[in-house]
């Protein structure tokens, strides 16, 4: 599964924010990766694949309405499957990013200025490996990834 679809966007209606992202270039890039002691090795390089798949578009132009709106934010794959984030307080918005009715992948955005916002995401692997019909004992088995977006300048 690519990363991108754990980033994503799409159909949610914007949210009001008290922070508005300025328009422009903004680029991603990971700032950390933690796989869970109870995963077994054989995960590892997913991760790690995960995590160098962000370089591969790690620029992108955006254009705030008056507004963030985390599909906005998320906009690395326009194609990427729907998301329905919720808005936790002024700042921050969540949302599962896997398939209906699981929790397999959660991703939280926060705005942290006008010129940066992060983006976590955190997988139950085994909630994953269920979803698409694997069979795999993973139990315990997390990866949470943070990404920090900024403004170039």
């Amino acid at each position: 599964m690519r990363l991108s679809l754990f980033l994503l966007a799409a159909t949610a209606l914007p949210a009001a924010a008290e922070i508005v992202p300025r328009d422009g270039t903004w680029t991603v890039r990971a700032m950390e990766a933690q796989m869970a002691e109870a995963c077994p090795p054989m995960f590892q390089p997913m991760a790690d694949a995960m995590v160098a798949q962000m370089g591969q578009r790690d620029v992108f132009e955006v254009d705030w309405p008056d507004a963030f709106d985390p599909n906005r934010a998320s906009g690395l794959d326009p194609d990427g499957q729907p998301v329905a984030w919720e808005r936790v307080d002024d700042t921050t918005w969540r949302a599962a990013l896997s398939g209906p009715g699981t929790e397999a992948v959660i991703g939280t955005m926060q705005v942290l200025s006008e010129t940066e916002i992060s983006n976590r995401v955190e997988m139950d692997i085994q909630k994953m490996m269920e979803e698409q019909g694997g069979m795999v004992e993973a139990e315990g088995c997390t990866l949470s990834m943070t990404f920090l977006m900024e403004l170039k300048d």
